[in-house]
Order: structure tokens, then sequence, then C-alpha cells
């Protein structure tokens, strides 16, 4: 069980280090007109996904007229509800997705509240162990599929945005996601 717990563990941490390193570094040059972000987030999930938390980086990509067009990338690891399990001992599921997202902003740059729509790519993976599995996983299967979403930004006075958003998992096993967080 620890050797589980601990795989999982690393997996999640190495995701989360490789987005880290690797959205920043390729959006670089466009981070020079707009600023790349950071933020954390919150997210409640259907089907069994249950509360998770995540962080993400955000960077420019293009301007369309006055609204601009920014990729996002993010890490979300949930921690799904016991009931999944139904009666087997020592059982566990877990479940995180990455996923790589275009936003464009439907607000001007100067707005206050700014809505936004995207699309984008996302991986999903789960897993199920229990007493049962022989020391071992019982399955585990990744899943790619297609995102659409909608949400708010709050501009404020700060270098804090705030956010919410409504998110749906166009994959098999799909979900419908409601997040919110923070920017830096």
């Amino acid at each position: 069980m620890l050797v589980r717990m601990l795989r999982g563990t690393m997996v999640g941490a190495g995701a989360a280090f490789g987005l880290a390193m690797i959205a920043p570094a390729a959006a670089h040059a466009q981070a020079q007109t707009a600023g790349t972000r950071f933020g954390v987030e919150a997210a409640y999930g259907s089907e069994h996904i249950g509360f998770g938390v995540g962080a993400f980086v955000k960077f420019h990509l293009l301007d369309v007229s006055e609204h601009p067009i920014t990729g996002r990338v993010s890490f979300d690891y949930y921690f799904p509800s016991s009931s999944f399990c139904g009666a087997f001992a020592d059982c566990g599921y877990k479940f995180f997705e990455i996923a790589g997202d275009g936003l464009f902003d439907l607000a001007t740059s100067n707005a206050k509240i700014k809505p936004y729509v995207g699309a984008g790519l996302v991986y999903a993976h789960s897993s199920f162990s229990a007493d049962f599995c022989d020391f071992s996983d019982c399955g585990g299967n990744g899943d790619l599929g297609i995102d659409v979403l909608g949400g708010i930004n709050f501009m404020g006075n700060s270098k804090l945005m705030p956010f919410v958003e409504a998110k749906f998992d166009l994959r098999s096993g799909g979900a419908f996601i409601i997040k919110g967080g923070v920017h830096f």
C-alpha cells in the first residue's frame, strides 16, 4: 500500500514539476509583453471525481483585436470519495488530470470583469486498488480527450486575480468540473 501511495505521489510531483519547467520556457518570448502568470485552484468534479487541488501556468499567445488569446497548462489532483469503493476494505481510487487549453477573453483588456471561453486537450488518469488486488493496482488507465470551458476573471487593483470556471471533459468517462482559484 505504501509503495502504491509513494508511486502516485511521485507521478503527481513529476507532472507538476514538468509543467512548471516546460510551459514557462515555451512561452518566454510571449511573456515579455503580457507576462506569465502562475496560479492555484480548487475543483469539484462529477462522476466520482470529487474534490481536487491544482496548479497552472498561463502565458500570452497572441492578440486578436483587443481580445488576447492565452495558453494555460494545468495539473489537478483529485481526492475521490470513499463511496466509490463501496464495501471493499483497504480500497483506493486515484485520479488526476493534465490539460493544455487556449483561452479567449471576451472582454476588452481594461474591463474589471473578464469572461472567457476556451478549449484544449486533457489527459485524465485513474487507478483503482484494493486489498484483493494481490499487492498491485487492480487497474489504471489514461484517457486523452478534449475539454471545453468558460469562466470569469475578476480584475482587481492587486496582482492577485481570482477566477471561477466551468469545464466539460469530452472523453470516455468525461466529467463536468467547477473550478475556482487565483492567479499570481
